[in-house]
């Protein structure tokens, strides 16, 4: 009889990471998703899961969450789960009381306590009281690992931003000089940046895709030289990388610990599509960008010369460093063992 595990998120879906994390999962044990958005076509994890179930409230709201502790109550009395796996630490908070019974994974993709500036070893005592049930912790990469608080590096994993290895073409048949804007969407990614480029030279064009996550994104969206995608899966995320665009937009305004020390699946991207990316130099894995030649280094999420950063855009675009072996070694199927042994399923 296959296993069963309960995969709890604030998500509908259609998120990229989690669609990875299900589908891998699924291989081995029937899923349960218990997720808050809408039923629709943009519900890409369904198909892997043997139920699927999303409560319609706005998501993060306490609506949301109390209709979502009622059904989690109502499943765990009727199916004995061999494992939980739940995303961030807010949302773990709230089921906190029942998760003692169970095997759980925590899935670290944006930690509260790097938002709030507060990594490592301070706060320890919360810390070690809000980790208690947790049986295992993932986070994204080594920068976030160093991060965690040393009593919790016992059962602290790294599950990194690794897309699925990409074997299409990465032929450019590109009119303007073009950058992909896409996944979470906001000021705070660089949407600024982005208009005051476009403002500046009319020979660049973005695509954007995924989710406008506030008003002046979501006006940016519609703007001329702006082609808006929608909600895509990360298959036709790839070949819009891989085909139609010179650069991937990857910035994080250094606001707080969690963007400084982001991991973002674009720069694995790069890899896999042969498509540089533009970081800003605040964010620690620029470094990583700039030693391994992969993309446009930017001296500040702030203060740039607009006239500079688009003449080394265009100058640039064609002299980046990629390889076949870098594709297969930032891939998701090398590192995919890892989730099924947390979840000691193999």
């Amino acid at each position: 009889m296959k296993k069963k595990i309960l995969y709890i998120s604030t998500n509908d879906g259609s998120d990229m990471r989690i669609n990875k994390e299900i589908k891998t999962l699924s291989k081995k044990a029937d899923i349960y998703f218990l997720g808050v958005g809408t039923y629709g076509d943009k519900n890409y994890a369904k198909s892997f899961c043997k139920e699927f179930i999303l409560v319609e409230e706005k998501r993060n709201s306490l609506k949301a969450i109390i209709k979502q502790i009622k059904i989690f109550l109502k499943i765990t009395k009727s199916i004995k789960f061999n494992s939980i796996h739940i995303i961030n630490e807010q949302l773990m908070i709230f089921f906190y009381p029942w998760l003692f019974r169970h095997h759980v994974v925590l899935d670290i993709f944006d930690s509260i306590f790097m938002k709030k500036n507060q990594p490592g070893n301070k706060l320890s005592l919360i810390k070690k009281l809000v980790y208690k049930p947790i049986n295992y912790v993932f986070v994204t990469d080594k920068n976030r690992f160093n991060m965690m608080p040393d009593f919790i590096k016992s059962k602290l994993g790294i599950l990194e931003n690794f897309p699925n290895h990409y074997g299409g073409e990465t032929k450019k048949d590109t009119q303007f000089l073009t950058i992909f804007y896409n996944g979470t969407m906001t000021n705070e990614r660089g949407t600024k940046f982005l208009q005051d480029l476009l403002d500046f030279d009319n020979r660049i064009k973005v695509i954007m895709a995924g989710w406008a996550n506030d008003e002046n994104t979501s006006e940016f969206s519609n703007c001329d030289y702006v082609d808006f995608r929608g909600i895509i899966t990360q298959k036709e995320a790839t070949k819009i990388a891989a085909t139609e665009s010179d650069y991937i937009m990857c910035c994080y305004e250094p606001s707080n610990q969690n963007n400084i020390n982001a991991s973002p699946n674009k720069i694995y991207d790069a890899f896999q599509t042969r498509t540089p990316v533009i970081i800003n130099k605040e964010v620690k894995v620029s470094s990583f960008v700039r030693d391994n030649n992969i993309g446009v280094v930017l001296n500040s999420f702030y203060d740039y010369d607009i006239k500079s950063i688009s003449k080394e855009l265009f100058l640039k675009k064609d002299n980046f460093n990629f390889s076949y072996e870098n594709a297969i070694t930032y891939s998701w199927e090398k590192i995919e063992g890892k989730l099924l042994k947390a979840h000691r399923i193999i």
